[in-house]
């Protein structure tokens, strides 16, 4: 758990809210959907523990959760879940959220458990609650709670798809399926609607504590900074020639695991409490300015589209393009032959002939397709906007366009402003209209991303936002030490901040990775130092004994085998029985 991204998001740093989600919502948009088992049910449990959670880190005080997020929320879907979950009829058409195929198996042993079973089950194997969390959360004994685990993961498994499986492919897969780096997962769609409204809450969060809430994490570029690119350090490794034979390694690495994992580790990290890591980085101050900018993505719409159609049944005579083809307003495309005579079909504008679907001789009916041209007078994009914004929103206000399958930016306009807005979970979005002008190479429905800026600062100097601590009413930054370079790195120890000189500032606006600072006493190219706090272990409700589910035949739930070969491995090697290891939280 990283105390770093809780300090982030508390300022209101829009780069390590999305980080969050980023990393942290599909799995939960999973866990949500199968305790409820329906849609319109799992989308309130995720907005509501998704919200409460982050109240803990934004709106308590003094101090960040010394939990993970993944704990968090998860200890807010479990008291959800125990309560009741009501329905809300405005996320019944959302996308059910699926997996590969390959984990049929295990979502069936998931729709088989009751429904206290299920939430305990998914909370524990992807949520990241222990044994120790479940007793207190449950108010019985750790014992208790561990015969219930156990019991519950037994059952999940009993089901005839998995009991078919040779006991390797199941453990491997359901390792696959319950390893921490969310790859199980990547293939789940966030609908829009629950990230805009997870967004809208965490804005409120920050405008309620006094804080200026961004939209977006870019900046322009200072007109005086200059980067430079640090090399990644690696470290080779070479791979060992082992002679002894394949199950004696398996079975050595086997016995370690089951050492480790039953005897040393409970102890080890039953007794471990967080440990904050700080460590201090040298930065610069910049000159430039930040800015505020409404971000959307969406598909693009021509203009001017427009299919062209036959007025008589008849016969294609003869074709005179092919899709692709630049075409001017009155070219004859196509002629065909009818009772009726001869028609002729012309390109109602300059443009691409991008549907052609026939050819000399093909017969069409009265009033069918024959070709579609899209003019090149520009592209569209609806962009949703929230209801805190879109009062900063005009017409012909500037659009930065970036299209995914052409290079460059390209700038157009807001044409288009509906006041008729569109409500979900309590939230309401306004829809407006993108337009940009013809590029070369594009075609509908490819994928954009636009930007408006909605406020700009103004050149003046910058700081990376966790550069500025707070106390009281003063806002300062620490100037770096004597003969300290930018880059450099300082563990704790090596500096103390007491020693350091401590600058008063006033601070401006922030685009959630930098502000703009006024002093008298600081200037372009002064050196200041920032405060990173990370940590090695998450608290109490993360570590400790059985963090996960066990596998077949006793495999810990939440270990990654990756790659790892089972070809000759005999399955009378697996320790048998039990509900597995104990995880490794988060």
């Amino acid at each position: 758990m990283d105390y770093d991204q809780y300090y982030r998001l508390r300022r209101g740093n829009i780069k390590a809210f999305r980080e969050l989600y980023s990393t942290e919502l599909r799995r939960m948009w999973f866990v949500c959907y199968h305790i409820a088992q329906n849609v319109s049910k799992a989308a309130p449990l995720l907005l509501s523990g998704w919200k409460k959670a982050m109240e803990q880190i934004v709106m308590k005080s003094p101090d960040v959760p010394k939990d993970s997020f993944t704990a968090l929320v998860s200890t807010e879907f479990f008291k959800m879940a125990s309560q009741g979950i009501e329905s809300d009829e405005d996320y019944e058409t959302l996308p059910i959220p699926s997996v590969s195929k390959k984990y049929a198996s295990f979502i069936k042993g998931i729709q088989q458990l009751a429904y206290e079973e299920r939430y305990i089950y998914l909370l524990t194997t992807f949520g990241g609650l222990n044994t120790a969390a479940i007793s207190a959360l449950m108010g019985i004994s750790f014992d208790e709670a561990k015969k219930r685990i156990v019991s519950i993961s037994s059952k999940a498994q009993d089901t005839p798809d998995i009991k078919k499986m040779e006991i390797r492919d199941s453990v491997y897969l359901s390792a696959q399926f319950k390893s921490p780096d969310g790859k199980s997962f990547e293939m789940i769609e966030i609908p829009p609607s629950l990230i805009a409204a997870l967004e809208h809450d965490y804005m409120l969060m920050l405008r309620q504590q006094g804080k200026s809430p961004t939209l977006s994490n870019t900046r322009k570029e200072p007109k005086s900074m200059k980067t430079t690119a640090k090399p990644t350090q690696k470290t080779a490794v070479k791979k060992a020639g082992f002679k002894y034979t394949k199950p004696i390694v398996i079975t050595a690495v086997i016995l370690a695991a089951v050492i480790a994992a039953v005897i040393i580790l409970p102890k080890l990290l039953h007794k471990a409490s967080a440990t904050r890591i700080t460590t201090y980085q040298v930065e610069g101050i910049t000159y430039g300015n930040v800015s505020t900018t409404i971000s959307g993505s969406g598909t693009l719409k021509p203009v001017t589209q427009e299919t062209l159609t036959s007025t008589y049944a008849g016969e294609i005579a003869s074709v005179n393009f092919t899709v692709g083809d630049e075409v001017a307003e009155g070219d004859v495309l196509a002629v065909i032959t009818s009772d009726n005579g001869d028609e002729e079909i012309t390109a109602p504008c300059d443009g691409i002939l991008i549907e052609f679907p026939v050819n000399s001789g093909t017969e069409v009916a009265a009033g069918g397709s024959v070709a579609m041209v899209m003019g090149k007078d520009g592209f569209t994009m609806g962009i949703a906007v929230d209801e805190l914004n879109i009062s900063s929103v005009a017409l012909e206000q500037e659009v930065s366009f970036t299209i995914d399958a052409v290079d460059g930016d390209y700038t157009g306009s807001v044409t288009a402003i509906s006041y008729n807005g569109s409500t979900s979970g309590g939230k309401t979005a306004y829809q407006i209209t993108a337009t940009v002008d013809y590029v070369e190479g594009v075609y509908p429905g490819m994928s954009a991303s636009a930007e408006i800026v909605i406020e700009d600062s103004g050149d003046g100097l910058l700081v990376p936002v966790d550069a500025v601590g707070t106390s009281g009413d003063d806002n300062y930054v620490y100037l770096a030490p004597s003969g300290a370079e930018l880059g450099t790195s300082y563990e704790e120890g090596e500096i103390d901040l007491n020693d350091l000189t401590k600058v008063t500032v006033e601070t401006g606006m922030s685009d959630g990775s930098y502000m703009m600072i006024e002093s008298d006493e600081l200037a372009e190219g002064d050196l200041i130092v920032i405060t990173h706090i990370t940590s090695t272990l998450t608290g109490s409700g993360n570590e400790g004994e059985g963090g996960g589910f066990g596998g077949m035949g006793g495999f810990p739930g939440g270990m990654d085998f990756g790659d790892f070969d089972f070809e000759n491995f005999d399955p009378s090697q697996f320790p048998q029985g039990g509900g597995g290891f104990p995880g490794m939280g988060n």
